[in-house]
């Protein structure tokens, strides 16, 4: 519980301008739109998983509802389709 309050608190408009940490990207999920997120930062498979795959609980617009594993391989190149796939089906 300590280390939360040095997470910064972060809005939608930042996220074109700096990159963050999963962890802070998690502690602000319900301020962020889930495709900024999927555009902007670097994300890792088990964040996609949990966030943009499932948007009902995070999402704050429409267009988060429609994100696809094809978006995720798009813009997140660092993340290969089989990790991908390993990362959703591990449960």
């Amino acid at each position: 519980m300590e280390n939360m309050k040095n997470i910064e608190i972060i809005e939608n408009y930042q996220l074109m301008y700096n990159k963050y940490d999963i962890e802070t990207l998690e502690f602000n999920i319900d301020r962020l739109s889930l495709k900024k997120l999927l555009v902007t930062q670097k994300l890792t498979t088990e964040f996609c998983k949990l966030y943009l795959l499932n948007p009902e609980e995070h999402g704050m617009c429409v267009e988060d509802h429609y994100i696809s594993i094809d978006d995720i391989l798009l813009y997140q190149k660092h993340i290969i389709r089989e990790e991908l796939k390993i990362t959703i089906e591990d449960t």
